[in-house]
């Protein structure tokens, strides 16, 4: 039925958008049109305003969309109509059909929407929605470069790749992810950790200026100047105060630089991590160095360990990652390269169109942690080694003062470390699995083997609240984990910008600030 009517709309009328510039005459002639009796379809008031940029199932622009996702459980999450924006109008438009139509029943899923940038969270609902509206801003996927080549202006609808690929050809960089395919909106809005975070801090604290659409609306430039509330809400309080239309970035001189993946037998786990333990907490730390460890079961009999090494100079094999390197391999792809090289292939080891699954959680970090969390791993993997198609990863990111010493040098953020402290190590577990039979097994086998090592690390005393965001799974709480003072600070901001609570209850993807 919604297809009929949509098809006698669609051909009947014109789209708003054709006839007035004014986005809020737009939203007011939409409205007005499905209150009136026509139809209480957000999807057709959508429709009515943006014309081609909204489809709907079983249409080429919907099913690409869907198909570019990460992971199964979001390709496969179906929203009543996908709307593509291409400018920031389309976004204002749309936040405020949204907002005023959802105001009669924000729990109406017809109404009720997401909002993709990459699409690579994992978690179904995160970035899409079943019967809703879904957003996606993939068509915002602008790179350019200020005059002066100090900041760069980038669309949420970026993934990683289209900024390294234009700022690598002009020896230029920003912080941003590691993996090619992940979304610049997400991880920014997420806090955000990069190969330069020693260096920079974390990618949030390198917004300069963010262009953002908030519940109402409008439009707000949110900088140090003005909004400056609202900047540090927006510095890891993810998708709670509006939709991201800009990021502006603080940009520097990048060359070459070294890196690539190691391989090892398993057996070499107590070296790695001895090696990972003294390069978190040297003094001085060496912040052009970047260490991922990582062990991974793929399947009987296949138990490695990899690592990712990047030094963000030109110079190969440097003393800080010796012991790393001195540790005899299987295999290496260490190279002096560029970013986009870099971050291509670890986008290799994360392809699409799985099952797939993070949690994690952060400690103090020293070896008898982390020798732990390895010990307890490796109990977990006779849990899910029957499941079709496992991939079950384990990776240790050191976060060293180093990183959040920068933060308040760059106007703080929302993350809630202490800069009092020690060296932390951030723990992922990352599972890509084939059948959703399957689901529920992995889903259990993750759960109890962090809350295993969280009650390790709490014995230790070595317990730490921050859950990075980005890694975070259904029913951790990332928000709460930056302490109560961080908490209460976004919950007021979000009251503030959003007094109705559009993106608390018409957006139910993500981690939300009231739960």
């Amino acid at each position: 039925m919604l297809l009929r009517l949509f098809t006698v709309v669609s051909v009947t009328l014109l789209p708003f958008a054709s006839c007035y510039d004014n986005a809020e005459l737009i939203v007011e002639r939409a409205v007005a049109a499905v209150t009136s009796g026509l139809s209480s379809s957000c999807c057709i008031a959508l429709s009515l305003a943006l014309g081609t940029k909204v489809s709907l199932p079983v249409t080429p622009a919907y099913d690409l969309s869907l198909a570019t996702y990460w992971s199964v459980q979001e390709s496969s999450t179906l929203p009543g109509c996908i709307v593509l924006p291409t400018t920031t109008s389309d976004v204002a438009i749309s936040v405020g059909i949204l907002s005023r139509l959802g105001a009669h029943n924000q729990t109406n899923p017809a109404c009720q929407f997401a909002v993709r940038s990459g699409g690579h969270a994992p978690t179904a609902g995160a970035a899409n929605i079943n019967a809703g509206v879904t957003i996606d801003l993939s068509a915002m996927k602008q790179v350019t470069p200020s005059a002066d080549q100090t900041m760069t202006r980038i669309g949420p609808g970026a993934i990683w790749a289209d900024v390294y690929l234009k700022l690598d050809a002009l020896g230029l960089a920003v912080p941003g992810g590691r993996v090619a395919q992940v979304g610049v909106g997400g991880l920014t809005t997420g806090g955000g950790i990069s190969f330069y975070s020693p260096r920079v801090g974390f990618v949030c604290d390198n917004v300069v200026n963010y262009e953002v659409v908030i519940a109402n609306g409008s439009v707000l430039n949110v900088n140090s100047k003005q909004y400056a509330d609202l900047q540090i809400a927006l510095r890891g309080g993810s998708n709670n105060f509006g939709i991201v239309t800009a990021f502006d970035m603080r940009t520097f001189k990048q060359g070459k630089l070294w890196g690539g993946g190691v391989f090892y037998d398993i057996s070499t786990a107590p070296q790695q991590l001895q090696a990972l333990a003294d390069f978190t907490a040297a003094e001085p730390y060496d912040e052009y160095a970047s260490v991922i460890v990582s062990f991974a079961y793929a399947g009987p009999t296949v138990l490695v360990a990899a690592n990712s090494l990047v030094y963000t100079k030109p110079i190969v094999n440097p003393p800080s990652l010796q012991p790393f390197t001195a540790i005899p391999d299987t295999s290496s792809t260490m190279r002096i390269t560029n970013l986009t090289d870099l971050t291509l292939e670890l986008g290799i080891e994360n392809p699409t169109g799985r099952r797939d699954l993070f949690i994690t959680t952060t400690y103090n970090s020293n070896l008898a942690i982390l020798n732990k969390t390895v010990e307890l791993w490796q109990a977990s993997v006779a849990s899910i080694e029957l499941v079709t198609g496992i991939g079950w990863a384990l990776s240790l990111e050191p976060i060293p003062p180093a990183i959040f010493d920068k933060t308040a040098a760059l106007g703080g953020n929302s993350l809630g470390i202490n800069p009092k402290d020690k060296p932390l190590m951030v723990a992922l577990v990352s599972a890509s699995w084939t059948l959703s039979t399957d689901d529920a097994i992995v889903t259990t086998t993750a759960k109890k083997l962090f809350a295993a090592i969280d009650a390790a690390a709490a014995k230790l005393g070595d317990a730490n609240s921050f859950r990075y965001l980005n890694y975070a799974a259904t029913g951790q709480d990332p928000i709460g984990g930056y302490g109560a003072a961080s908490k209460a600070n976004l919950q007021k901001v979000g009251k503030k910008y959003d007094s109705k609570g559009v993106f608390q209850k018409q957006v139910p993807g993500g981690f939300k600030l009231f739960t």
